[in-house]
């Protein structure tokens, strides 16, 4: 739990620099269309490398700490799986497909451990970027901001669509694997 609520914490570092960063460019940008005094660029440039050095070094934590994390819980789940698995009477391993038996154990394991390192911190990371980035949208320009959220129910529906071709397609693959590991 300490170490998710450190990545959280660096994940938030990380979300500043997003939504920072166009920020800065776009103030280098106007700030280069008149006259301007050279210190002023380096200044703001200077600014910007210091915030990208910021994110790439919380990125580059952010990634060592829930690979460490997931490995941890990759080697937990693995050995209470095999304990679970020695404890079955030989009368229920004969009823389960060893190939079923072998993507359980290896396949499902990882595909758990990428949910809590991979997945659920991308899903939280970008939702909390959309967020900022529609609160900075509203404080530029609320209209411009509507017009671009009258999309988002399109966008939603073609997420469902997808979904349920994907879901089918990845239990296929999940049946596949499973049929050749028994074979």
């Amino acid at each position: 739990l300490g170490q998710f609520i450190l990545v959280f914490v660096i994940m938030l570092i990380s979300i500043a620099y997003d939504l920072i960063s166009p920020i800065l460019v776009g103030n280098i940008q106007n700030l280069i269309k008149n006259d301007f005094p050279l210190y002023k660029l380096f200044v703001m440039v200077g600014a910007y490398a210091g915030v990208l050095v910021v994110s790439m070094v919380s990125m580059y934590l952010q990634t060592m700490i829930l690979q460490k994390l997931g490995q941890k819980i990759l080697s937990d789940l693995r050995e209470d799986v095999f304990s679970h698995i020695e404890s079955l009477s030989h009368k229920q391993l004969n009823n389960i497909p060893v190939g079923k038996l072998v993507t359980r154990v290896t396949n499902d394991t990882n595909g758990i451990s990428m949910m809590f390192t991979n997945v659920l911190v991308t899903m939280v990371k970008n939702v909390m970027v959309i967020m900022g980035v529609l609160v900075s949208m509203l404080m530029v320009n609320y209209a411009m901001t509507l017009v671009v959220l009258c999309f988002v129910p399109f966008v939603v529906l073609f997420t469902v669509i997808f979904q349920k071709f994907s879901r089918k397609a990845h239990r296929g693959v999940t049946d596949a694997r499973t049929d050749m590991n028994t074979y």
